[in-house]
């Protein structure tokens, strides 16, 4: 199965994405969950364009550290060339196989990228194993199968959402993510969820680039043809200049800890 990757003009379409208001407030939700004291350091799986790298090093300070893993070079590249701050870094790497020292952070974070991890639960164990004693995990992922889009064709609507689940290793990741978070060693103290909703279709918000990124990745794929997924395009629009678009979708966000240590 070919998931989605993030290379060239599709990592810059993340950036912008996650330029969002809709992502930005997801990523102030984030923040608040985890928490951050000056001093402490961190670790973000999956770091993307490095927007939550960058807010977690302003709170950690320059007597902290902040290092953001990414599996894209493209995306690196991107992080990196924004980045101002000296205790903030960037790497290549991989989520199953972390080239970092046992017990090196006070925070781990992963937000959007262990459903795109072929081995989730080897995933969790690395972050498992890089946390001090009493450290702090959040896990932020989406139900791909519970995202609400009006249509005014649902069957063709239904279609192109089930063939966009291929874009991941697991859609529907976070109705089993408690038990593995627990099978880690990692002890989970709160599940909650951040909604994003959008009531119109514009570049500015998430639902927008999401339609560019569901056309794309469905193209390549072969999955729906094209003529088919113009229509459906088209009638996102046309819902829109008429003031009836609707789309809602939930992010799941996991807080676990780190057996030992002391709480604060």
């Amino acid at each position: 199965m070919a998931t989605l990757q993030f290379k060239d003009e599709q990592a810059r379409r993340l950036e912008a994405i996650y330029s969002t208001a809709d992502v930005r407030a997801q990523r102030e939700e984030a923040l608040r969950l985890l928490a951050l004291s000056p001093g402490e350091a961190a670790i973000d799986v999956g770091s993307g364009p490095g927007f939550l790298c960058e807010s977690m090093a302003d709170l950690v300070g320059a007597r902290g550290q902040v290092l953001g893993i990414d599996a894209s070079p493209d995306l690196v590249e991107l992080a990196r060339r924004r980045n101002r701050r000296g205790w903030l870094r960037y790497e290549h790497g991989d989520a199953v196989a972390l080239a970092v020292d046992d017990q090196a952070f006070d925070v781990a974070v992963s937000s959007q990228v262990l459903e795109y991890v072929a081995d989730t639960d080897r995933g969790l164990r690395e972050m498992h194993r890089v946390l001090k004693p009493g450290g702090r995990v959040l896990i932020v992922d989406t139900e791909w199968d519970a995202v609400v889009w009006r249509s005014a064709e649902p069957a063709r609507m239904a279609k192109v959402l089930t063939a966009w689940e291929a874009h991941c290793t697991d859609s529907r990741l976070p109705r089993t993510l408690a038990p593995r978070l627990r099978a880690a060693g990692l002890a989970v103290e709160g599940v909650s969820g951040f909604p994003i909703i959008d009531t119109t279709l514009a570049e500015e918000n998430y639902s927008g680039g999401l339609i560019v990124s569901i056309v794309e990745f469905l193209r390549k794929q072969g999955s729906v043809p094209p003529e088919e997924l113009e229509a459906w395009r088209a009638d996102l629009m046309a819902l829109s200049a008429k003031g009836e678009y609707f789309f809602g979708t939930m992010r799941y966000m996991f807080r676990a800890r780190k057996a030992g240590g002391q709480l604060v």
